[in-house]
């Protein structure tokens, strides 16, 4: 999807479902048509200056920033990476902005005190609402609301991934508190946002690897023994020494099959590799968050790369507009594994691209079998 429009220098795309959800979010504006109106534009200014402030965090701090408003409000997608002590004034930039955008609404309102119905009192009405309150709701400790992101970064921060499973688990128990809220008020779109936003932890905590058991540290004996002692042939488990005498040699003693044993049950404790997160791309791109899904298809398609997890990476290179990476992609060592489906797409997509269409045939001719290889 090429950017619709730049502001502040950021290229800005608008996915169709954005206007679905906010018209779904400002169902009790009225019937009026005007109302909507301006509740579609109010709606429409906000969330992109949520999103400005994101970007101008960023730019603080040396990136740029690409913006993309759908279905879940906007994402800012910086250029390259930064910190975690940035990424947390990053993340809180966005409320922040919310806050003050509400706050002046505020002051105006109380200072000029617009007629109760009109439309300028309906107007200082929706910017405080759809600021404030999408700004509290964003701080709520959920990823991907900027609330969680924020505390994540802080932890990583201060401790590494050690505590990615709270962060989860904590992202969880807070959908289940908005989807009792949303239930209680009767509030339709908290209760689908609480839903997909403990979906997406769940998910998410599942391709976790599971957690390792602390060691069980043991005290050896002070006596040194040697009955039952476990020679080198038989820690590298060629059998049992044969004794100097030329006899018979012994069984192994249970100290032996005790080392055995350990070896054995350590190698069964070791965690297994996190699954893949082809999973987690395919759902961000259905939702229209392709720019979200890129970098889980990428890490899909470079562990296992398939033509199933390259058609889907494709999708979200192609919606989210990133030629360069797309041509990446053609030019490096998978792209043969690329199917004629997907480079059908890419062709029928790629426009005026001219580049991009001589990489297809490039790839296509690349690939094609010798006139000695074929049956």
């Amino acid at each position: 999807m090429k950017p619709l429009f730049h502001v502040g220098g950021f290229p800005v795309r608008v996915h169709p479902f954005f206007f679905l959800s906010a018209l779904a979010t400002g169902w009790g504006v009225g019937l009026a048509p005007e109302r909507w109106a301006l509740w579609m534009g109010v709606a429409f200014v906000s969330v992109l200056f949520h999103e400005c402030a994101h970007g101008w965090a960023l730019r603080r701090f040396g990136a740029d920033a690409r913006i993309t408003l759908h279905g879940l409000g906007g994402t800012t997608e910086s250029t390259r990476e930064v910190s975690h002590r940035q990424a947390v004034l990053v993340s809180l930039a966005g409320p922040a902005m919310g806050l003050l955008l509400g706050g002046l609404a505020w002051t105006v309102s109380r200072a000029t005190a617009p007629e109760a119905g009109g439309l300028a009192h309906e107007l200082a009405r929706q910017v405080l609402w759809v600021n404030v309150g999408w700004a509290l709701i964003n701080l709520l400790p959920v990823q991907p609301l900027d609330g969680g992101d924020a505390l994540a970064s802080f932890m990583r921060a201060r401790a590494g991934a050690r505590h990615e499973r709270a962060l989860r688990l904590l992202g969880i128990g807070t959908s289940a508190v908005m989807l009792g809220w949303a239930l209680w008020s009767r509030t339709v779109w908290v209760g689908l946002l609480a839903v997909l936003l403990g979906w997406l932890n769940v998910r998410q905590l599942r391709r976790l690897p599971p957690p390792r058991p602390a060691p069980v540290r043991r005290i050896a004996s002070q006596r040194p023994s040697a009955e039952g002692a476990v020679t080198l042939d038989e820690l590298l488990g060629r059998g049992a020494s044969a004794p100097a005498g030329g006899g018979e040699p012994k069984p192994p003693g249970p100290r032996a099959a005790s080392v055995q044993e350990r070896l054995a049950r350590r190698d069964a404790e070791e965690p297994e590799p996190p699954p893949d997160s082809a999973a987690v791309g395919q759902l961000l791109l259905d939702s229209g968050l392709a720019a979200l899904a890129v970098r889980p298809l990428q890490e899909a398609f470079d562990r296992e790369p398939s033509s199933h997890a390259g058609h889907a990476l494709v999708l979200a290179l192609l919606e989210a507009g990133r030629t360069a990476e797309l041509f990446a992609l053609l030019s490096g060592p998978h792209a043969a594994r690329l199917s004629e489906e997907t480079l059908a797409t890419i062709s029928a997509r790629a426009g005026q691209d001219t580049g991009l269409t001589d990489r297809v045939t490039l790839v296509r001719q690349t690939r094609a079998p010798k006139s000695d290889e074929r049956g």
